[in-house]
């Protein structure tokens, strides 16, 4: 398949992931940190073995050992926020917060790299940030409730995990391999984080658990190695842009799967100010 293909499957398919979320979070008696932990093991053996299909290497740790563990530990902590923000907010609005995860990478960038961050920049920062103030507690106007604050938590968390990844990349250019590395860090670090879920293994094995978890991770590791493999052949400007596509696409189907029809055009204007303002951002 040629990167537009691969990119447009990337975008439909983590839409697909982020329903999948929702479902697995509708419980009120999951627990974020547990189904996390098994949410990176499972797309860490599916990494590993593609990995091990494609040819794996082992990454340089005695270079850089500490970006590794710090970028496990904040993908780790992001997971953990973003199964806790939706037990709170709908699938939509979510997706549409951690859009800020974006301005965070830049940010960094910017800060600790001398990327340029020029007008245009400025303007879709301000586009993305407005996009919160639309979709935060529409239902009883503006009011930052703690969803909002686990969201931003978790864009947050991915944001800088994303920076530590090109750091990474940069010396170990071998994405797959550090998919499967990357994943089994962060189920390590979460097991460190919550050692109650190996008590809870029994439960989180069971086969109504792992009809929703084993499908979500199967999206998830489709997602990625479409994506990864698209900008090995592709141009990273225009992936870059099609991919924020996927906010008005999880809109869409949140809309279809989940019922999520509460004032649904104010989601879709602050889903095309999110749009907008990450293409400026790029």
């Amino acid at each position: 398949m040629n990167w537009l293909t691969l990119t447009l499957a990337s975008v439909i398919i983590s839409s697909f992931a982020n329903i999948l979320q929702k479902v697995l979070m509708r419980n009120n008696k999951s627990d974020p940190t547990s189904y996390a932990t098994m949410f990176h093991i499972v797309i860490g053996i599916f990494f590993t073995a593609i990995a091990f299909l494609t040819g794996f290497t082992l990454p340089p740790f005695n270079q850089n050992l500490i970006f590794f563990i710090i970028a496990a530990i904040l993908w780790g902590l992001g997971t953990v926020f973003l199964f806790n923000a939706l037990k709170v907010l709908e699938s939509s609005e979510v997706t549409i917060l951690s859009s800020f995860r974006s301005i965070v990478t830049i940010a960094v960038s910017v800060l600790f790299l001398g990327d340029l961050f020029n007008l245009q920049k400025i303007i879709g920062t301000v586009a993305v940030l407005s996009s919160a103030i639309v979709v935060s507690n529409m239902k009883r106007g503006l009011k930052f409730n703690k969803g909002v604050f686990f969201s931003l938590g978790m864009a947050v968390s991915y944001g800088l995990a994303v920076f530590f990844d090109a750091l990474i990349l940069k010396t170990y250019q071998e994405p797959l391999s550090y998919l499967a590395v990357g994943n089994i860090l962060i189920a390590i670090f979460l097991l460190l984080l919550r050692p109650k879920t190996f008590k809870e293994m029994g439960m989180l094995t069971n086969s109504a658990f792992l009809k929703k978890i084993i499908p979500l991770g199967v999206f998830s590791t489709v997602q990625a190695t479409s994506y990864y493999y698209a900008l090995a052949s592709g141009p990273s400007s225009q992936i870059a842009a099609i991919n924020q596509s996927g906010v008005i696409f999880t809109v869409l189907f949140a809309y279809i799967f989940l019922k999520e029809r509460d004032l649904v055009s104010r989601k879709v204007v602050a889903a095309a100010m999110v749009l907008v303002g990450i293409s400026l951002l790029r």
